[in-house]
């Protein structure tokens, strides 16, 4: 697989907190690329910093080979971002809502109809046409957020905390979803979660602590390289590592 995205020695801080800690990886084309850590490990900030949402303080993103900020709005219309918090108003209907994106995309009102049906059928959404947004449930908002961001069929798709509020059958629906899509559009999807067990659908797992990299690979390389039989063990193994680690400074 070809590389995608390269990231070289990022920081960001935010006031006096450094928020990431020279972070460098790359992710290939193709990829279900996760970032794994607890609240507050820099997650959000990285996926920011890779949308071109926020600046970085020191080091640089490259994509296929360029700088990005050379080529942002060529890289940003190869992209869609699904956030935590969705950006469709809660007083409109699922259809009034993708219409005038998808109108965006098509510059005609049939044309953007048909786009976003199409994008609904992709996600199992169709029953969801006329439904007012704000009545929605959380994996049903979730589902209509993914068909937004598909209205431009992007190759790189970016899904932060996408099971979050979801319950345990959601959650697994929602996984389904998200590997049907990927395989259907062949696209590279990276996304966030804290959710240990998820990751382990990933090719790659980034796993980040208070801003730094503690981990990458993929989940068979990990718990090999830790000897652990699940990722959840890994991390907890991980996290042990590092309290001795801070502990041995401290004394």
């Amino acid at each position: 697989m070809n590389e995608l995205i390269k990231v070289t020695h990022l920081a960001k801080s935010y006031k006096e907190q450094q928020v990431l800690k020279d972070i460098s990886f790359s992710i290939k084309e193709g990829e279900l690329f996760s970032i794994l850590g607890p609240n507050g490990a820099g997650k959000s900030t990285l996926i920011s910093l890779m949308l071109g949402l926020v600046k970085s303080e020191k080091g640089e993103i490259q994509v296929e080979g360029r700088r990005m900020n050379q080529q942002s709005m060529e890289y940003k219309s190869l992209l869609s971002v699904v956030f935590q918090e969705s950006i469709l108003d809660s007083e409109l209907s699922v259809k009034e809502n993708l219409l005038i994106r998808s109108y965006f995309y098509t510059n005609s009102w049939k044309k953007a109809e048909l786009l976003l049906k199409e994008k609904l059928a992709d996600v199992e959404g169709l029953n969801l046409l006329d439904k007012r947004y704000g009545v929605l449930s959380g994996g049903e908002r979730r589902k209509v957020d993914i068909a937004r961001a598909l209205l431009n069929t992007p190759k790189l798709l970016f899904l932060d905390e996408p099971t979050t509020g979801l319950d345990i059958v959601s959650r697994a629906t929602m996984w389904q979803l998200i590997h049907r899509l990927k395989d259907k559009y062949k696209m590279t999807v990276v996304l966030t979660t804290h959710y240990m067990e998820e990751a382990r659908e990933s090719t790659t797992i980034l796993m980040l602590e208070k801003g730094q990299i503690v981990a990458e690979g993929s989940p068979a390389e990990l718990k090999h390289e830790y000897q652990c039989t699940t990722l959840e063990d890994v991390f907890l193994e991980i996290m042990e590592k590092g309290r001795e680690k801070n502990e041995r400074i401290s004394l």
